[in-house]
């Protein structure tokens, strides 16, 4: 079962660290190495390296994944193994001195790259490598060490001749329940020595635990399917296609339990200490989006752990950078709020307030101004605007009413539009046609040019003919 993020617990976490004993998603800890100059995250806690688990704890258990293992071997890479296989069953007609070589030549590379499949796959890679992938120059030198496991097996199996069949055939159990710990092994640590030791590989079947029997049982049969294939469609075939259908249905076969052997460990990756590298192109961030998602994120967590100090240093720290950011200014106004800092509010509210208003969200305005108690002194003629004109249509019209009430006062160049809204007020919400009436006299004197004297008319003439027909 994957394992949540501490602080998001419907997310399953890509990031943990040991020492705090936290999982954190990628919401917690944004962006990529490249993001955090290469160095790769942090914890926010205690700024130590983060380990990266992301693809190990969204791994589906190994058993629901069985048509992925068999599709795997059928992207382009496995399939040029494939290729390459059956084209050098053909060799084996010619059996020269060069036939013999490419032959062998051809096996390591196949060798080489079913070790790099488990090996990606054990890291979190779910793509097949490249077949150029396998070019690495190590091809020769793993298959000799194949080579070295199976005449160290032959030469254990010959020593043990002399205790009976019987203990050949215990020895013989062994190994094929051995065989792909074995090989797992040798592709991760490409060390022969680690291959062979029967401890390394207990204890390694040991850290799988019980779907280490499914994975013998699920690649023994799948190692078996070529003989029984080729038994089948062997009649079937022109004799010049037996080795080349042999071949190709090894190859694929070998693929599928390579691949089924590199996802289990991936299930096990930090038990087995695999290090693991998160996809890079998916995570990146540009800079800006990057600094402001981190600032987000440390803060909230910093919230979560009490440590309000810290969290409102980030929040200020991000704010110098991107003063008029939204997300940045509401987490800042409402931890300001949730720790009841009416002082801060008082002074810092009107100004944090106006921000909003100046990047075109009024109503978060109204909303944050709402949830203030008590209520910040509001200076700004254009604030007190935006703000009433929401909640006018909130029907919190004494409030509104509040607000631009004696708006005349202040050298304000929307004062029309003001007082017109606070006309509308006192008539929708307040019944005091009266003050409507003074405030609409008042705008006609005083702004005869207005760009919205047809709206200051109409609602004149709304007021008259009220009078008149009461």
């Amino acid at each position: 079962m994957a394992e949540s993020c501490h602080y998001h617990s419907t997310v399953s976490a890509s990031w943990q660290c040991q020492p705090c004993r936290r999982t954190y998603c990628g919401e917690c800890i944004p962006g990529s190495s490249a993001n955090y100059q290469g160095l790769g995250p942090e914890c926010p806690l205690c700024r130590k390296p983060a380990e990266y688990i992301g693809a190990s704890n969204g791994a589906k258990p190994f058993w629901q994944m069985g048509l992925f293992y068999f599709l795997y071997a059928l992207k382009p890479g496995p399939l040029i193994v494939i290729a390459l296989a059956a084209g050098a069953s053909l060799l084996i007609s010619g059996l020269g001195i060069l036939a013999l070589i490419a032959l062998i030549a051809i096996i390591a590379l196949v060798t080489r790259y079913n070790l790099l499949v488990i090996e990606r796959l054990a890291s979190g890679q779910l793509e097949a490598p490249e077949f150029t992938d396998a070019l690495d120059g190590n091809s020769a030198l793993l298959f000799l060490k194949v080579i070295g496991m199976s005449l160290i097996a032959v030469f254990g199996g010959y020593k043990l001749m002399g205790f009976g069949i019987g203990a050949v055939q215990v020895y013989a159990f062994v190994l094929s329940l051995l065989a792909p710990a074995a090989m797992i092994v040798l592709a991760l640590e490409h060390s022969l020595r680690a291959a062979i030791n029967p401890l390394k590989l207990l204890q390694f079947t040991l850290i799988i635990g019980w779907p280490y029997w499914l994975l013998w049982l699920t690649t023994t049969a799948a190692s078996a399917a070529p003989s029984f294939l080729v038994g089948v469609t062997a009649s079937k075939l022109p004799p010049w296609a037996i080795g080349p259908v042999i071949a190709a249905c090894t190859a694929y076969f070998y693929t599928v339990t390579s691949a089924m052997m590199g996802y289990i460990c991936l299930s096990r990756q930090q038990k087995l200490g695999i290090v693991a590298e998160p996809d890079e192109n998916d995570t990146y961030m540009e800079e800006e989006q990057f600094n402001r998602a981190r600032a987000l994120a440390e803060a909230q967590i910093l919230v979560r752990e009490s440590d309000f100090k810290s969290a409102r240093q980030a929040l200020v720290d991000g704010l110098r950078r991107y003063p008029n950011d939204e997300a940045l200014n509401e987490r800042y106004y409402r931890l300001l709020l949730a720790t009841q800092d009416k002082k801060a509010l008082q002074e810092l509210g009107p100004h944090l307030l106006g921000k909003f208003v100046h990047i075109n969200r009024p109503h978060k305005a109204a909303e944050l101004y709402l949830a203030t108690k008590p209520i910040p002194p509001i200076k700004k003629p254009e604030l007190r605007h935006a703000l009433a004109e929401v909640l006018y249509q909130q029907h919190k019209y004494s409030l509104a009413a509040q607000l631009l009430n004696n708006l005349h006062k202040e050298n304000y160049p929307q004062l029309d539009a003001a007082y017109l809204l606070l006309a509308q007020v006192y008539i929708e919400g307040m019944n005091r046609e009266d003050l409507a009436r003074k405030l609409l006299q008042f705008v006609r004197q005083r702004f005869p040019e207005s760009p919205i004297r047809s709206q200051i008319d109409t609602l004149w003439k709304v007021l008259n003919n009220a009078e008149a027909t009461s």
